[in-house]
């Protein structure tokens, strides 16, 4: 156990070129489909699903050739043309930064600025970097889910039927951590809905659904009747 923890423990002064930190985030969130936070351990006949943090630390150990511990069934990914598609979209969405003024940032935000900024890149901020593609994706959902309030769901208003039934497309989704569940915000024939489930859907899914209308709420931030829904049952359009 000793020497594996030796082996696990990388120099804190070890830097890595950003540039490549952030294609191999990149390269790590399509493979995954997403932000893996946990890496899964299947079967002995099933790879390993490693966490996007984890392909990016062990790509780094794994291309240095150093003798940091790297797993026996970690494949080395192939950096692609849409990596460096999706970087220079994530380049271009980060460079508002710029113009923003640090106290407009939340820590996280401006700690994320702060390492995406550098050159080079400590060993400590390389699971940062990780969640860049997330970071990047969900600040742009964000930005068009407020734009979309103004526009398509300005006029929300309170559901008077107890049932209803028909069509929703998801707009918003927040998991809980507390709850282990998404807490989702959708759209409903121009009013505003909101409901919880333990699956996981994307933003823009449209999904044939019926529900009961539980009560109403006023969202802090913009000032739009909510619906709160239950019992609701999803079924996927074709």
């Amino acid at each position: 156990m000793t020497n594996q923890l030796n082996l696990n423990a990388a120099n804190p002064n070890t830097t890595f070129d950003a540039s490549f930190v952030k294609l191999l985030a990149f390269a790590a969130y399509r493979i995954n489909k997403g932000y893996a936070k946990t890496t899964q351990r299947f079967s002995e006949n099933t790879p390993t699903k490693f966490s996007n943090k984890e392909i990016v630390k062990y790509s780094l150990e794994y291309n240095a050739d150093n003798e940091a511990y790297v797993p026996s069934d970690f494949i080395m990914p192939k950096i692609l043309d849409e990596d460096h598609v999706a970087l220079a979209a994530a380049d271009k969405h980060m460079r508002r930064y710029t113009l923003l003024g640090l106290g407009d940032l939340n820590d996280f935000q401006a700690d994320m600025f702060a390492a995406y900024s550098q050159d080079k890149l400590p060993v400590n901020k390389t699971g940062l970097i990780a969640y860049l593609p997330a970071f990047v994706e969900r600040e742009l959902e964000d930005k068009m889910y407020k734009r979309r309030l103004k526009t398509e769901f300005n006029n929300s208003a309170a559901i008077n039927d107890k049932k209803i039934i028909g069509e929703l497309e998801i707009l918003k989704r927040v998991y809980s951590v507390n709850y282990e569940t998404f807490f989702y915000t959708a759209g409903f024939n121009g009013n505003l809905v909101m409901f919880s489930n333990k699956f996981e859907y994307k933003t823009g899914e449209v999904f044939g659904f019926r529900a009961n209308v539980k009560s109403q709420q006023t969202d802090r931030d913009t000032g739009l009747t909510v619906n709160k829904i239950n019992y609701v049952k999803l079924v996927r359009m074709d």
